[in-house]
């Protein structure tokens, strides 16, 4: 989303699509698509699009949980995490 939203205010600073390619680091594609669903559908545009499959088995809110737990707290016995703990 970072990304997305640098893009939209590189091109509306004036800068070309080549500019903001170069100041980014991106491809020219990632550019020409995030400007061209902003302008099109505001911000809206720059929410991903439901993609095709299966849904996710695990919610976010439980992504969000190991996230914090791995990097808030320390496994009983242990002083920091590893790989043989994650097993």
């Amino acid at each position: 989303m970072a990304l997305r939203s640098k893009i939209v205010l590189s091109c509306a600073k004036g800068m070309d699509s080549k500019e903001v390619v170069a100041q980014l680091n991106c491809a020219d594609a990632t550019v020409g698509k995030w400007h061209r669903r902003f302008v099109s559908e505001r911000l809206d545009g720059l929410v991903d699009e439901p993609r095709p499959g299966l849904p996710p088995s695990i919610s976010v809110e439980q992504v969000e949980q190991v996230v914090v737990a791995t990097l808030e707290e320390t496994p009983k016995n242990a002083t920091h995490w590893s790989p043989g703990l994650l097993t």
